[in-house]
């Protein structure tokens, strides 16, 4: 199960989220469970193997609410100038044509899951239903998979879906703001352990103890 908690807790950290349910999260007792389901995710490495010691000690001491509240305003807002929206179709357009360093919104991928969203019968969040490619929802739809069983439909998604975070992740790098870290060290986590196929073979165990 802490693979879907990997997931599930990583995906609320890239959207604005009530304070009641950031603070919940960022209990001492809920965020050190977190923690370790990350060492699970990435063993027989260490965290300090994947991450910087500054990533690690960001991701030991998540941002206060205030913090994450204001990085959202100031970062996953698109059109600004220190925009880094954690969107899929704007690093999949932007890769396709980099002469024009620009993405763009509703691409395929955007299609894609909106379609699998409409097809399991569930809804977007209204706060990002506008970008149904977002991270937060993409690794949210990656632990509802697990939750429910659905081994080779969790896998394929995996596989599909998140190469376009180390485009992300360079993003993240240009910014100049000191709760970056935090941000790019969940993002290096989820690179690592996926690269390496890790986290799918604990995928496989989670969807067959999820049956």
């Amino acid at each position: 199960m802490g693979t879907v908690s990997v997931f599930s807790i990583a995906s609320k950290c890239f959207a604005p989220l009530p304070k009641d349910e950031y603070d919940e999260m960022c209990a001492p007792a809920v965020w050190g469970a977190f923690i370790d389901d990350l060492c699970d995710a990435v063993a027989p490495r260490s965290l300090y193997e994947v991450l910087s010691e500054r990533e690690v000690a960001a991701l030991k001491n998540p941002p206060s609410y205030e913090e994450h509240d204001a990085f959202c305003r100031r970062h996953f807002t698109g059109g600004l100038a220190a925009s880094a929206v954690p969107v899929e179709s704007i690093y999949r357009t932007r890769r396709e044509s980099p002469e024009d360093g620009k993405g763009s919104y509703r691409s395929d991928s955007a299609l894609y899951m909106e379609d699998l969203v409409r097809r399991l019968g569930l809804s977007l969040p209204p706060e990002i239903a506008a970008y149904p490619d977002h991270l937060a929802l993409e690794l949210d739809m990656l632990a509802v998979l697990l939750r429910s069983g659905c081994a080779d439909e969790a896998r394929s998604f995996l596989s599909e879906r998140f190469d376009w975070l180390v485009d992300y992740r360079q993003q993240l790098l240009r910014l100049e703001d000191s709760q970056a870290a935090f941000y790019i060290a969940l993002v290096d986590v989820l690179i690592g352990a996926m690269a390496d196929g890790e986290l799918q073979d604990a995928d496989r165990t989670a969807c067959e103890g999820a049956r």
